[in-house]
């Protein structure tokens, strides 16, 4: 897990709020990392050719970083 990186809901997708750079950087070492979510739980992120992803219940919607 990573407690540096921020990432909460946002209606019916998720928005990083804090830690860019640290992400940037574990998805850089791996090609997924799990997240906790507050109040949801546990998150894999991953980086695509469009842009980070949140996988969640096989589902994945995009990570909106501004």
């Amino acid at each position: 897990m990573y407690p540096d990186i921020v990432i909460v809901r946002d209606g019916e997708g998720y928005r990083l709020l804090h830690g860019h750079l640290r992400l940037a950087t574990a998805l850089d070492e791996s090609d997924e990392i799990e997240v906790d979510v507050r109040g949801e739980g546990s998150v894999k992120l991953m980086r695509t050719p469009g842009g980070y992803v949140v996988d969640r219940h096989d589902q994945r919607v995009p990570l909106r970083r501004k």
